[in-house]
């Protein structure tokens, strides 16, 4: 008989997996350790050797998240591509990263429960994060490189657009009749950029004609 693809991955990272399966369909807070402990078949002692419980998990699951995000901005802000180019660079490879890896995205995005004591200091760690990668979404767009206030409103909402479709993809196909391939994707891309460039252009118009001071 064939073996188990899933069996054959480290035990890491089958929790991991079921874990991150886990919480996309049922939310966080309504799993417990013994179901992934069930949906890994693992022994429940590993998650605690693993990951010292459940906020680990998710912990990794969030960090993994932001490690791709930020190779992203790395990978293509080291090339020597005009800001219009560089953006839909971006958005290609955050819609293959989220193809690839909707259900640990997913997670990433929606099951960060920061009102819970374990994930106080996590809180604040994400925080520095966010802020990194605002800095590189600046970089990308060339329009405020120093305005806080506009950072912080377009750079959230750009990637809210960008991944707005993977957190309703599955009733996508049920609601227009269509199928969701590898042709569909590409439309996908090329359509969100022109979306985000057009509306960087207008925002960029605002600013200068408001003469926006930055910080203020």
């Amino acid at each position: 008989m064939p073996k188990d693809e899933t069996q054959e991955k480290e035990p890491r990272e089958r929790i991991l997996e079921a874990a991150a399966t886990l919480f996309s369909t049922k939310g966080y807070a309504a799993v417990g350790v013994r179901e992934i402990a069930e949906l890994a078949n693992v022994n429940v002692a590993m998650i605690s050797y693993y990951f010292s419980g459940k906020a680990g998990i998710l912990k990794e699951i969030v960090l993994r998240y932001f490690d791709s995000i930020k190779a992203i901005y790395d990978k293509v802000l080291a090339e020597n591509y005009p800001p219009e180019t560089k953006l839909r660079k971006i958005v290609d490879e955050l819609v293959e990263l989220m193809k690839n890896k909707t259900i640990f995205c997913k997670v990433a995005i929606t099951e960060m429960p920061f009102d819970l004591p374990e994930f106080a200091d996590f809180k604040a760690e994400v925080a520095r994060r966010h802020v990194e990668y605002i800095k590189l979404g600046l970089k990308v767009f060339e329009i405020f490189p120093e305005n806080q206030k506009f950072s912080s409103i377009i750079t959230p909402a750009a990637l809210s657009l960008i991944f707005s479709h993977f957190l309703f993809y599955p009733i996508i196909p049920k609601v227009w009749q269509i199928e969701i391939d590898d042709e569909y994707y590409d439309l996908y891309s090329k359509t969100i950029s022109t979306l985000l460039l057009d509306g960087l252009n207008g925002v960029m118009k605002q600013f200068i004609n408001n003469k926006i001071e930055d910080g203020k």
